[in-house]
């Protein structure tokens, strides 16, 4: 993560697998710059204001996406997410990760190979057993891949990546591969999708008029990439939007005159009652933006 996003990690040597920039959960959440308020504290003030209205939000009038940057450098569990359906005490956790570096060992598996019997795997997944049913490819820095909850899944090793999910903490694991952590298989069972590839699931991108890119749209969120040399404006149409900086840099501009730098790994919420906002590169800027869904 440091080598990849410059994200300054402690003297201690202590690996960190998973930075968080921007949530709302209960057990704590991301501080509004240059103030004392949270997210949390933010949205339910003014939940129109920043979220908008007709965006969904998150379980208990949360904000309702999480962001993240992830470094498996060593492969995460097996696991899988429920949807909002068969979620407990939670929404579902709907995800997808942008990858932004691999090694020469980079993995990543999502699903099952064509002809697997799921009762079989039901009584093999939880040992080393399951290794000949689970789909896994290498994954390509720059490739999006959706994890549509019910998905079997695991990143890593060798895999940084920029994660957008549901603001959800509803993981359940099904194998560590024999690390000993503990799971919950019963769970996992009740909310898996046979979910079948025989070829690597990356999403492909649309081509957009103002030069970014449109990866992915799902019922909970909608991602762009914008790699630019030029100034891009966007508009928020009444919604939320977050922009985080992959690599270069440059401002953010608001329509009311007042800007703020983007520098590397960092993010920046824009409320939905803000009309318009632009990205303005120094010279090139990488940005991911995130807004609501198509519900």
């Amino acid at each position: 993560m440091q080598d990849a996003l410059g994200i300054e990690l402690p003297d201690d040597g202590s690996l960190i697998g998973e930075s968080w920039e921007l949530f709302d959960r209960p057990e704590g959440s991301s501080r509004i710059c240059g103030t004392s308020e949270t997210l949390g504290e933010l949205v339910r003030r003014a939940p129109d204001e920043l979220v908008g209205q007709g965006a969904s939000m998150g379980y208990g009038g949360s904000f309702p996406l999480t962001l993240k940057f992830l470094d498996a450098r060593e492969a995460c569990s097996l696991q899988v997410h429920p949807s909002n359906e068969t979620a407990r005490g939670d929404l579902g956790k709907d995800e997808c990760c942008l990858v932004l570096a691999t090694g020469d060992d980079a993995r990543f598996v999502h699903g099952f190979r064509p002809g697997v019997d799921l009762e079989q795997l039901f009584q093999r997944w939880t040992t080393d057993g399951a290794e000949s049913m689970l789909y896994s490819f290498r994954p390509e820095r720059g490739q999006l891949i959706h994890v549509p909850p019910g998905t079997v899944h695991a990143m890593g090793p060798g895999v940084v990546a920029f994660e957008v999910q549901q603001n959800s903490d509803q993981t359940y694991r099904i194998y560590d591969w024999g690390r000993g952590r503990e799971t919950d298989p019963e769970a996992a069972r009740a909310v898996v999708q046979n979910v079948v590839n025989e070829e690597c699931p990356a999403r492909g991108s649309t081509s957009l008029a103002d030069g970014g890119e449109l990866m992915l749209v799902t019922e909970h969120f909608a991602v762009r990439r914008y790699d630019v040399a030029h100034r891009v404006e966007l508009p928020t149409n009444g919604r939320f939007l977050t922009v985080t900086c992959l690599s270069g840099g440059g401002r953010l501009h608001w329509s009311d005159g007042k800007s703020l730098p983007l520098t590397q790994a960092a993010t920046a919420l824009v409320p939905a009652c803000t009309p318009m906002v632009a990205v303005e590169p120094s010279e090139r800027i990488d940005v991911v933006v995130c807004s609501p869904g198509s519900c």
